[in-house]
């Protein structure tokens, strides 16, 4: 994979294929393994995350050592994003926080996490505060030893999301490369603005020219 990955920064990762999601995931947080990172992976399923571990091998990781060391954690959407049925911005937010913490008092040198952005498609209650919540992510991650990576699948989410997701993301990986996103607006401007669905395909042509 073309990328270079930094602490403090939040990604979006747009994708068509799981082989191509569990292979940017993976080369993501593979990088975060062997900078001294907790890593944090969340995952639809107990077999997506069975299927990533694979992936995790196949750049030569052992997941079962890295997990025994607390060097790998891992979680289903049901017990982070979606605990207790709905979606709550704060305590997601929390959540990493308190991860972050975890994370520099056991030793390592910064949190990475990845999460897959498919539970939105099951509209849970407070699906709604996503843009605020990924909005807040660009603060949250600024100046601490911690990065992120969201992953949307561009054809089965539906273009408002990809576009808020264009909006709240500095850096963007498409078509496997990682680049800064000129599409980025600060979270204040983030928050307040309405969708642009119709000129998706318009930005991932100008990303995948650039």
């Amino acid at each position: 994979m073309d990328a270079e990955y930094r602490q403090g920064e939040h990604i979006c990762s747009l994708y068509e294929t799981e082989e191509e999601q569990l292979a940017v995931a993976a080369d993501y947080l593979a990088d975060g393994l062997r900078a001294g990172e907790r890593v944090f992976y969340v995952a639809e399923s107990q077999e997506a995350i069975q299927r990533f571990r694979d992936a995790l091998k196949a750049v030569g990781i052992d997941a079962a050592a890295r997990a025994q060391r607390g060097a790998l954690v891992e979680s289903t959407h049901a017990e982070a994003h979606l605990a207790n049925g709905s979606f709550d911005s704060e305590r997601m937010l929390g959540l990493l926080n308190e991860a972050l913490e975890n994370a520099l008092n056991d030793g390592f040198s910064g949190l990475r996490t990845c999460g897959d952005m498919s539970w939105l498609l099951l509209e849970p209650p407070g699906a709604e505060q996503v843009v605020e919540y990924e909005a807040h992510l660009n603060r949250f991650f600024h100046g601490v030893r911690g990065a992120g990576m969201c992953q949307y699948h561009r054809s089965r989410l539906p273009e408002h999301l990809i576009d808020h997701a264009l909006t709240t993301h500095p850096s963007v990986i498409v078509d496997a490369r990682h680049k800064p996103n000129p599409y980025y607006r600060s979270p204040e401007l983030a928050v307040g603005r309405a969708a642009n669905p119709d000129g998706v395909r318009f930005k991932l042509g100008e990303l995948r020219q650039g």
